[in-house]
């Protein structure tokens, strides 16, 4: 694959070509690694792009506050501590299915770079895209301020999906071109490199973490 030919900027063909390696590199080592259920290339309109999946790594009470803590008996510390021990990283299953997060990697026509949407998919429809969902689900504690204050990935907010206009979580992309070159300074990167450095960098602040067994330089 040749290098970007508008760093820190992305034609289409190279986002999908990029698209397409990255599905077939998650092909080719899925099985050595346990973060993503599923990647797959979404056809919409002539247009191509990415989709990751994954379970839903969160119980479903959300943060406990610092109120609530100091409040608590030690009975009930008790009782919490052995629900935890039982059900460490619960997944929120419905009949046997696992709730998914779905994260749309799609190209701006505006800003030329690629654009995150993330949503959960739930039957029961127990995670609804408002703010608290965003916070309770999805952000890291250690991401809170940074999403808050906007920071490198350019604020999150709740919008209609380009492709099934329903209601999403979107990271504005206004400052993703500053914050790739900061990352990738002066070296030639080519548009596989360039999504998954971007993948890395955006998703965590939204529990997407790119699995080691996809950055190993092995060509696909």
């Amino acid at each position: 694959m040749e290098t970007l030919s508008a760093f820190p900027h992305l034609t289409t063909s190279e986002f999908e070509d990029a698209c397409t390696t990255l599905a077939a590199r998650y092909d080719q080592h899925s099985l050595d690694q346990n973060e993503w259920q599923s990647v797959e290339l979404i056809y919409q309109y002539e247009a191509k792009y990415l989709r990751i999946t994954k379970p839903l790594q969160t119980c479903t009470v959300g943060r406990s506050t610092d109120k609530d803590q100091h409040t608590r008996s030690d009975e009930d510390e008790d009782d919490i501590e052995e629900l935890e021990d039982d059900d460490d990283e619960v997944l929120p299953t419905t009949g046997g299915l696992e709730v998914l997060v779905v994260y749309d990697i799609l190209l701006s026509p505006v800003y030329r770079v690629p654009v995150l949407y993330i949503s959960i998919a739930d039957p029961q429809h127990r995670y609804p895209p408002t703010m608290q969902t965003l916070y309770e689900h999805l952000i890291p504690s250690n991401f809170e301020a940074q999403a808050q204050s906007g920071g490198v990935i350019g604020g999150i907010s709740i919008q209609d999906h380009p492709a099934t206009n329903r209601p999403v979580f979107f990271i504005h992309p206004c400052q993703t071109a500053e914050a790739m070159e900061e990352s990738v300074g002066r070296r030639n990167i080519t548009a596989e490199e360039y999504l998954i450095l971007w993948t890395g960098a955006l998703g965590k602040c939204v529990g997407l973490n790119v699995p080691l067994a996809l950055m190993q330089q092995n060509e696909v």
